[in-house]
């Protein structure tokens, strides 16, 4: 939070992992317990999370007090979207469904402000909670915001998949994420997102984003501990630095079974 640098870029100039997870339901203890876990990062989720504006200003409070870094997955690529999530104080902004490169033009215009020629188009507010109503030193806290909102795209459609390399060569774009759950959904494998046809997907992804110097969000297939581990290793190797682990209902969800599991207890339901 302003006046202080992005702990996650800074992580990210040392060539360091960052990892982090989707928080999906209004919990401030979910997010206290990633903090204590040792993440870095929540990503607070507008798009599929069952909360509205006023609990994500909550939630982010929670993850500035509890010293982790709050990210916002907006609901839409819209411009008042992107700005009342900056405005509530997100150190990092999820743009979702991004399909083109204008598309990639108009979200950066609008997550940056205007500063000597950049085009940025962000309304201006400066008693707005991010600047901590900085009207007094405003040209400050324009540059601060300007160089620390790590700003994310996410391409999660076969449009986009089609366009990522124009998308890509866009100026203004901290890092890219790969919607694999959406693209599986539209390509028909009705989930499959870990699947042959979705890995040759991310590594057409990855080797785009190599070839653009972009850094890419990653997330493993798999909590099994041996396996997640081997995964973690391969993209690592591979340049991967952000890892995205899950969501808060992901994790619950795995927990609740497994405390069943030594009672001979099996859920009827399938896993989320």
């Amino acid at each position: 939070m302003y006046p202080h640098p992005n702990p996650l870029k800074q992580k990210l100039a040392a060539d360091q992992c960052i990892t982090g997870l989707f928080i999906q339901t209004p919990s401030a203890d979910c997010i206290e317990i990633a903090a204590v876990a040792g993440f870095d990062y929540v990503i607070i989720d507008q798009e599929h999370g069952n909360f509205g504006f006023s609990e994500t200003v909550h939630l982010i409070r929670a993850a500035e007090a509890a010293r982790i870094c709050p990210m916002v997955r907006v609901p839409d690529h819209g411009a008042t979207s992107i700005r009342k999530a900056m405005e509530a104080g997100a150190m990092g902004i999820f743009v979702p469904d991004v399909d083109t490169a204008e598309q990639a033009r108009q979200v950066i215009a609008a997550a940056k402000y205007c500063y000597q020629g950049n085009g940025g188009t962000k309304g201006a507010c400066p008693t707005n909670r991010a600047a901590r109503s900085q009207g007094r030193d405003w040209e400050g806290y324009v540059k601060w915001s300007n160089d620390n909102v790590l700003l994310t795209l996410l391409v999660e459609s076969q449009e986009g998949i089609g366009n990522l390399d124009e998308i890509l060569a866009v100026p203004g774009i901290d890092s890219v994420a790969l919607g694999r759950f959406d693209l599986a959904h539209e390509m028909g494998l009705h989930g499959g997102r870990y699947g042959p046809e979705l890995e040759d997907v991310f590594r057409r992804f990855v080797a785009s984003a190599k070839a653009a110097g972009m850094r890419y969000f990653s997330r493993l297939g798999s909590l099994d501990h041996d396996t997640a581990k081997a995964q973690c290793e391969a993209l690592v190797a591979d340049g991967a630095r952000m890892f995205t682990m899950g969501s808060d209902r992901q994790f619950i969800d795995r927990v609740f079974r497994e405390v069943l599991r030594p009672m001979g207890i099996e859920s009827t339901a399938g896993a989320t």
